[in-house]
């Protein structure tokens, strides 16, 4: 029997709708996904899980009047159900209004329709695509689309997954034809979309007006945030006056040909700032937003900047070209390229189900306004992690007098060294770096370590900061040249090691906290949280001690997670992310540090390929880069980044000259 009889035969029966087979599968594995299954794993499971008409037969319900929706199942996280469409048949343009969607053709073609709303309130066509059978479709909680029978000769029958439920959603109007109107929207200058507004996505930003601005190239440049201000991501946002930048002034210049942009900035601020101070970090985010700012105004009517505080929630690639960018509030954008400059979540839960109680007394996220505030100082605290962040938790907890200790746990114990009293030369190991860089395969990261320690403890006695400072400029070409397995040794073995020493702090950090260090105020213990049971105002957390099998209670009122900053890498980190990665258009690399990129920062798809008009800035390049954290580097990256794109669509824009 054919897929359009067997649909029909069910039409007939009118039988009662039974859940077997594939259907009944499907069901299960959705169930199991828990309370609040993501659109990636809904579109995951519906992908491994082929539905044919004879699966779902029970529920296929022609109706002339209309498309028929048969309810499967109806859970509170989520529900199941299939719809029939006679040929012609087709929804209105709507949204989801807070529930991700996934559907799988299971018997003809389906045409997805995707509109973008006026400023007139009309929805305007933007594209379509079809989907044949078998093919899967999800949409994150945003965006207006349409779907509609694409085949005048066969019934087209689909299962839709709502998550949570589809308790309500929008209807939009589709713009009337006026007679002699071509349909064609007016030419307007191409527009490039930045994901993420902090530093990557500010300066990337301010290159684009810059170098649009010398080309002559009209341009409009939005950049979409979802924090409340630009130029800050988690770095800069603190506003705790004893947090300060980790690297001289004289060095943080968000523009690789302005070294001492920062500084002169700073020093129109404040007179008495000098080339080696460590300034506030709350400075900095000013800085990145007068730099945008100036960069803006520069540009004056030629390339335009838009800010648009909402949150990205899907990348869509349009048949002609270019992307549509869906948002969680906003009207969708079309865009000629697009940027990802997707900075750190949060830090993850290093604890998960080894606590018991309630969680009221774990501060998931230290960078959460206000976080630190609830800790009275006659309160004893447990930090989880011991880098800078913990420092800053440490130095956030000391602002009013103590009289508990500050307890900090990590694997290695290790905390951050100091910065010298005065500024140090980097040496000069290009040639040093040659020769490892080139060793038969690849470079062996234990051997650079055991030649720069002779160095730092032989008879020429170098400083090991000025070592660390002299590998700065190669990082790039170290990480590069090593092989996976390598990579992967380093990140086990000797990268708390590194970053310890690479990622220092400043005296008039550093001073305090070795104070409270030698008194015993704070004590760093090397070992592993195994547990954690809360009750009331009290916690107690046993300890498993590293290279021991003795295992210690250590009683706080508080465990602040400083864990540090997770990559943005997964379909967890953001809807779009998810987005970009269930349609193939990213790809994880390896060691799951970011993602695949090209040398110019282009994306690398799924399948291998290189993606001319979406670009990569920022920490997701850690893949290939390994210091996509720092202002060096990132700068570097919005600059080369923005030259491809403006280069691109200058050259598009040139009118084209027939052959002679």
């Amino acid at each position: 029997m054919s897929q359009s009889h067997a649909a029909s035969a069910a039409v007939r029966s009118h039988a009662t709708p039974v859940l077997g087979g594939a259907l009944l599968t499907l069901v299960e594995t959705l169930d199991a996904l828990g309370s609040d299954p993501t659109l990636f794993d809904i579109a995951r499971t519906m992908q491994g899980i082929k539905l044919t008409p004879s699966d779902v037969a029970s529920f296929i319900r022609a109706d002339p009047r209309g498309y028929n929706r048969a309810a499967v199942v109806v859970r509170e996280q989520y529900e199941l159900l299939v719809m029939t469409w006679l040929p012609g048949q087709a929804s209105f343009p709507h949204d989801h209004s807070g529930s991700v969607c996934v559907l799988q053709v299971v018997q003809g073609e389906a045409a997805e329709v995707c509109y973008r709303i006026a400023p007139d309130g009309y929805a305007d066509f933007e594209y379509e695509v079809n989907l044949e059978t078998g093919g899967v479709a999800a949409f994150q909680d945003a965006g207006v689309h349409s779907l509609r029978n694409a085949r005048p000769d066969e019934t087209l029958v689909t299962v839709h997954a709502y998550a949570p439920r589809l308790r309500d959603f929008r209807r939009f109007i589709v713009r009337p034809a006026t007679p002699g109107d071509s349909g064609l929207a007016p030419q307007e200058p191409p527009t490039v979309v930045l994901v993420g507004g902090g530093f990557s996505g500010a300066m990337t930003a301010a290159q684009l007006l810059t170098r649009a601005r010398r080309a002559g190239l009209a341009l409009n440049v939005v950049m979409v945030e979802r924090r409340g201000a630009v130029g800050e991501g988690i770095a800069y946002a603190t506003r705790e006056p004893t947090h300060l930048l980790n690297v001289p002034a004289k060095r943080m210049s968000a523009w690789p040909d302005r070294p001492e942009d920062f500084l002169r900035w700073a020093q129109n601020r404040d007179e008495r700032v000098q080339a080696y101070d460590f300034l506030p970090r709350e400075w900095y985010g000013d800085y990145i937003r007068d730099a945008l700012r100036g960069a803006a105004l520069d540009a004056g009517d030629l390339a335009k900047l838009s800010v648009v505080y909402d949150e990205v929630r899907r990348v869509a690639r349009r048949p002609g070209g270019g992307w549509v960018i869906h948002l969680a509030h906003g009207a969708s954008l079309r865009a000629e390229a697009v940027v990802l400059a997707i900075g750190h979540r949060p830090p993850s839960d290093p604890i998960g189900k080894s606590w018991s109680g309630p969680r009221t007394r774990f501060i998931a996220d230290p960078w959460r306004p206000f976080a630190m505030n609830v800790v009275r100082p006659d309160e004893p605290v447990i930090v989880i992690g011991s880098g800078l962040t913990a420092v800053d938790a440490v130095l956030s907890l000391a602002a009013q007098p103590r009289s508990t200790p500050i307890v900090l746990i990590s694997h290695y114990g290790l905390h951050p060294l100091a910065h010298a009293a005065q500024e140090i030369t980097p040496a000069n190991l290009t040639e040093l770096i040659e020769t490892y860089v080139a060793a038969p395969g690849g470079l062996k990261p234990l051997a650079l370590l055991v030649e720069l320690r002779r160095k730092a403890r032989g008879d020429e006695g170098q400083d090991w900061r000025s070592l660390v400072d002299g590998l700065r400029p190669h990082t790039a070409r170290l990480w590069q040249a090593m092989a996976n397995d390598e990579r992967r040794r380093f990140l086990r073995h000797l990268r708390p090691f590194w970053e310890v020493h690479r990622h220092r702090m400043t005296l008039s950090v550093a001073e305090p906290f070795y104070a409270m260090l030698e008194r015993g105020a704070v004590r760093v213990i090397a070992g592993r949280v195994t547990s954690i049971q809360a009750e009331g105002d009290a916690v107690r957390a046993k300890v498993s001690l590293r290279g021991s099998k003795q295992v210690i209670d250590i009683d706080a009122g508080w465990v602040v997670n400083c864990t540090g900053p997770t990559p943005s890498n997964n379909a967890e980190a953001n809807p779009v992310m998810s987005s970009l990665l269930l349609h193939g258009r990213l790809r994880v690399d390896q060691l799951a540090l970011g993602v695949e990129t090209c040398p110019d920062g282009a994306a690398i798809a799924a399948d291998g390929t290189r993606t001319p008009d979406m670009f990569v800035v920022g920490t997701l390049r850690k893949a290939t880069l390994w210091e996509s954290i720092a202002a060096p580097e990132l700068r570097e990256q919005a600059s080369m980044t923005a030259e491809q794109i403006v280069d691109r669509l200058a050259m598009a824009s040139e009118p084209q000259t027939a052959p002679t």
